[in-house]
């Protein structure tokens, strides 16, 4: 029956797995915030420059043992994945979300100190984290689209993503402002648990997953010849990708914290409406993408939306007010584009079966980078924050703009082997040609 092949094609779709898990996400991201940043706040006494450094020493060890815990496990359930089905690259991390975030409701339940939640990181890490997650959804969506319409397929992801993350935002402080037993954020993070668990109960029971295909040894249309091409460009767009997340990673980390201190000293609403404004930035990137990709290639999108986050943060650098902080963030506007971009171009010239292994090797590095990022971000932050708090950020923005160099040699090496590719055939050929490569 039509009515029923249509719900079965609805479940193969991955959306509603990223838009329930990232509802969550957003929840806890605001309790972890609030919780870690009242208690910190109180041991200083009321000290907020102390209260600064306090929280972004937590925060700089959390966050290293959640991005380098995935690092043992990440690359095996990928390839677990390539020999079993991708279902394993979504059930597995979203049971460590649920166990491990359970943490945060025990330890505002008995005030645990907040190094518990260090313990969160570890089960989330070790059960892949976000690294698997995010790749198992990649490898399912690229291998559900077709070539031509894949870094819409992908860009469609993010703004799925931040269409959640914007929900949970706005909706966060207010629910962690409702008490329960005296206490603030017990019913955030009961919200945020229930959630996690429906989506673990889709992913493992509902969704409907691409059939296993056989392993392959060469990408598709790759040959011994031209292996050397595709490592070349794979290497350049690996390189553009770690830069950018190097300096995203870096600036969004230090503007969690930036904005909780004076002169802007925000409590939890407007923690969320900042959220908020950061996830309505996938929106517009996707309706960027959807407009623009009529005329411009993939590596001109993501030189734009470089372009774009790279003016934003060096506008936050020297933000005094609320209003100004907004502005910035419009700037940053098309900032989401170049991540699945660059992900839909290395797809494209990789063979469905080791998708599931690419794209978990992409994401350990980017966990790497995350902690690198951190690091040097938070260190360099509390260093130069009687200084000029705003130096990071301005380091973010350069950090980003290098990463244009890859790309534009990745499109230099395209463009000179695509007509390379035709030096024998007559120009009407090769208009044809041209108007094949438009369309697609």
């Amino acid at each position: 029956m039509p009515w029923g092949t249509d719900m079965v094609s609805l479940l193969t779709y991955v959306e509603p797995v990223v838009v329930v898990t990232n509802v969550a996400n957003s929840l806890f991201d605001t309790a972890l915030l609030m919780v870690v940043y009242g208690r910190l706040n109180g041991t200083a006494t009321g000290n907020s420059d102390l209260a600064q450094k306090e929280v972004a020493r937590f925060y700089m060890i959390y966050n290293m043992i959640y991005s380098l815990a995935p690092l043992l496990t990440t690359v095996m359930l990928g390839r677990w994945a390539d020999r079993y089905g991708q279902k394993v690259l979504l059930v597995v991390p979203l049971l460590g979300y649920l166990l491990g975030r359970l943490l945060l409701l025990f330890t505002q339940i008995f005030q645990l100190p907040v190094s518990v939640m260090y313990g969160s990181a570890v089960i989330n890490g070790l059960s892949g984290g976000f690294p698997a997650y995010w790749s198992g959804i990649n490898a399912i969506t690229a291998l559900r689209s077709g070539t031509a319409r894949r870094s819409l397929r992908l860009n469609m992801l993010e703004v799925a993503s931040g269409m959640a993350g914007l929900l949970g935002s706005i909706v966060s402080g207010h629910f962690f402002l409702v008490k329960i037993n005296n206490q603030h954020g017990l019913l955030l993070i009961c919200i945020c648990l229930s959630l996690y668990l429906l989506s673990l109960l889709y992913s493992a029971f509902i969704l409907r997953y691409p059939a296993v295909s056989p392993q392959s040894q060469v990408p598709t249309g790759a040959s011994g010849s031209s292996w050397r091409k595709y490592t070349t460009e794979m290497i350049l767009l690996f390189i553009c990708y770690i830069l950018y997340d190097f300096g995203v990673t870096g600036g969004e980390n230090i503007i969690s914290i930036f904005v909780l201190k004076p002169p802007l000293s925000w409590n939890s609403i407007w923690v969320g409406y900042g959220k908020a404004a950061t996830y309505t930035m996938f929106l517009t990137s996707f309706l960027g993408v959807l407009i623009f990709s009529r005329c411009l290639s993939d590596t001109s999108l993501v030189l734009m939306s470089i372009i774009s986050n790279t003016a934003g943060f060096a506008t936050m650098a020297f933000v005094r007010s609320s209003s100004l902080y907004f502005i910035a963030r419009s700037m940053m506007l098309f900032s989401c584009i170049a991540m699945p971009t660059i992900r839909a171009q290395l797809s494209k010239q990789l063979d469905k079966a080791s998708y599931g292994s690419i794209f978990t090797w992409l994401q350990s590095a980017v966990t790497l980078t995350d902690v690198i990022s951190t690091i040097v971000f938070n260190n360099l932050y509390a260093a130069t924050l009687l200084w000029y708090s705003g130096f990071s950020l301005l380091l973010a923005a350069a950090v980003c703009w290098l990463s244009t160099i890859p790309i534009v040699v990745y499109s230099c090496r395209q463009s000179k082997e695509d007509y390379n590719q035709v030096p024998g055939i007559d120009s009407a050929q090769r208009l044809i040609t041209g108007l094949n490569d438009f369309n697609e």
